[in-house]
């Protein structure tokens, strides 16, 4: 069985994938009280980007599970080894290195795109504190060449999913922002940086709101 997925399963999604998801949404589910807000911003059909905010391990598989169509997210390249390297592409998601700049995931993204799949990135490049200072220029990249619209994600709660200090189930919230819309063009150095920061301001924008509301 060849492991890795063509962009247009990617967008459509396999049986394993709607599998991968299921349980997913069942250990969330179970192990969490999740909340999730504002999921009619996030189109049902064509093209996408979701960039969201990163703070835990758990996101990832979080977002996955819960994005409720089928999802390519951008993954750690360290995360594929042994048996899980097989899983993980069979289920659509797409290595990456962090800190280096390649053609390979850039174009496997812009081709799930092209499908009318939706394309998951956490743009701070690694896990961070929920500032969102800065995105990496990828995803702004894929939202220039591709035209796709971005919906930010801001995720809350998931820290504590695996240090748990009481019996009682941690509160995850996820919230998708409204979408930001920037046209297809010239992936110009200028217009990728302008792309950047405005996916950036809406994040966090989007993480700022979800903490105030957190603190209520």
């Amino acid at each position: 069985m060849r492991a890795e997925l063509t962009a247009a399963k990617k967008a459509a999604g396999t049986p394993l994938m709607r599998i991968a998801r299921g349980i997913g949404q069942g250990l969330m589910f179970g192990l969490t009280r999740t909340e999730v807000i504002g999921a009619e911003n996030l189109p049902a059909t064509g093209s996408v980007l979701l960039a969201a905010n990163h703070t835990h391990n758990v996101d990832g598989p979080l977002l996955f599970s819960l994005v409720p169509r089928p999802t390519a997210f951008f993954v750690k390249a360290e995360a594929f080894i042994g048996p899980i390297k097989p899983f993980l592409l069979h289920i659509g998601q797409i290595p990456i290195r962090r800190g280096t700049v390649e053609r390979a995931p850039l174009t496997a993204a812009l081709d799930a795109l092209a499908a009318g799949g939706s394309v998951g990135v956490f743009p701070e490049g690694s896990r961070g504190t929920g500032e969102v200072a800065k995105v990496e220029h990828g995803i702004a990249y894929l939202a220039v060449r591709s035209g796709a619209p971005v919906v930010p994600i801001a995720c809350s709660g998931t820290n504590a999913v695996l240090h748990r200090r009481t019996f009682r189930r941690p509160r995850v919230r996820v919230v998708y922002g409204p979408p930001v819309r920037i046209p297809a063009g010239a992936a110009s150095r200028q217009a990728v940086a302008d792309a950047a920061e405005q996916i950036r301001e809406a994040l966090a924008k989007l993480v700022v709101e979800l903490g105030s509301a957190d603190r209520l």
